[in-house]
């Protein structure tokens, strides 16, 4: 009803302020007691006899087997943990079984009265649907307190990560806004000293250099793990193409004494995904360069596209990657080998691909390090698909 408050709501409501305990023992002690109730009413009527054993089978034995479970029933109540509310849902049902079931026998009893028939198993009838009634309404109102508890749990675990993440967007906040722009402070001036420095000094300047630059991208693969926790996944069409070739004379720029080779040519093609594909571009290209021991380090980037899916891979001459190691290099934290970097680079890496619905592997590299492959679902870029809209309006318009 629009406007009304649902189950849940009244239940909530009529239990406001009361125990746990106490919510049970009353809905508890009710049960138990009609339960008791009813099947002394049919032990009584069984004491008195059935002309047939048909009769004391179906009309006393089975009803009173009915009322004895919904005694029991009571007692398990008792004992049970539930919550104030799942107990209250839980007696609600069984009332509303109750009453229902009880009135339906008193009905059919007034109806047997009015129409000249010998009632006599009228206390067989009105015993009996209660106690079956209840018995139904209790099992209706134990799986609703199974679903009132599985619901109340994903709030509690849906407010938990709300609350994770408000604390994770306030440190991402902080180190952003308040280390990031000393670090960028730090990083200029070192700069600036550069052109200042005599030559006892350019090894520690380097060093200072190299990690202010390390911190700045710890603070920007921060940033890009809160967004990927932060934001519902908006995936699009990206191209490839040019995302690649992006980061590929990136890393050239920043790593002049390696050998980056894009194999040519390199497919016009799209996959679903969004901006921060660039992300794991650029961290798979990092780790090829700084985790390889050699002078002059050679990464090969090949893009392959299928019918379904395109793959990328980048691959090193590095030290590789052993085989007992593979299985949980992209666990968060996890340090590949030789390497001293914060252990999230990777993490971030199958995180979003995983986002994107594709794949990563690692094997081993035919120029004798490690050879990581993505795999990501292809499909039609907007220009292509807006294109080939307008191509079939133009042959086919519409009457």
């Amino acid at each position: 009803m629009r406007g009304g408050l649902t189950l849940d709501e009244v239940v909530a409501r009529a239990v406001s302020g009361q125990s746990d305990r106490a919510v049970r023992v009353v809905v508890g002690g009710a049960v138990t007691g009609v339960g008791v109730s009813l099947s002394a009413i049919m032990t009584a009527r069984i004491l008195n006899g059935f002309s047939s054993s048909l009769g004391l089978l179906f009309g006393g034995v089975f009803p009173l087997a009915l009322a004895v479970v919904v005694a029991v029933a009571g007692l398990l109540i008792w004992r049970c943990r539930l919550t104030a509310e799942q107990s209250g849902h839980v007696g609600f049902w069984w009332a509303v079984g109750t009453v229902v079931a009880t009135a339906t026998g008193f009905a059919l009893v007034l109806f047997e009265a009015s129409s000249s028939v010998e009632a006599i198993y009228s206390t067989v009838i009105v015993a009996g649907n209660g106690a079956s009634g209840g018995l139904g309404g209790l099992i209706v109102g134990w799986y609703d307190a199974r679903r009132l508890r599985v619901a109340t749990g994903r709030e509690r675990e849906r407010q938990r990560l709300a609350d994770e993440r408000e604390k994770l967007a306030l440190v991402n906040r902080i180190v952003r806004h308040d280390i990031g722009n000393d670090l960028q402070i730090i990083a200029g001036a070192a700069d600036v000293l550069e052109r200042h420095v005599d030559p006892d000094g350019e090894d520690a300047l380097e060093r200072l250099q190299r990690t202010a630059s390390e911190a700045i991208d710890l603070t920007e693969r921060l940033r890009t793990f809160v967004t990927a926790l932060e934001d519902e996944a908006d995936l699009r069409p990206v191209a490839v193409q040019q995302i690649v070739r992006t980061q590929v004379d990136n890393l050239r720029e920043r790593y002049p004494g390696a050998t980056v080779s894009l194999e040519q040519p390199v497919p016009d093609a799209a996959v679903q995904a969004d901006e921060l594909l660039a992300t794991v571009l650029h961290n798979l290209l990092s780790n090829a360069v700084t985790h390889n021991d050699s002078d002059d380090p050679h990464v090969i980037v090949t893009v392959e596209a299928g019918a379904e899916t395109v793959g990328i891979r980048v691959e090193d001459d590095g030290p590789g990657i052993p085989e007992a190691e593979r299985e949980t290099l992209f666990e968060r934290g996890e340090l590949g080998p030789g390497s001293d970097g914060s252990g999230i680079g990777l993490y971030i890496v199958d995180m979003l691909v995983d986002r994107y619905g594709g794949s990563i592997t690692v094997a081993d590299s035919d120029a004798g390090g490690a050879a990581f492959e993505v795999e990501l679902l292809r499909v039609e870029s907007t220009a292509r698909t807006a294109a080939a809209s307008a191509q079939k309006e133009i042959a086919d318009p519409p009457t």
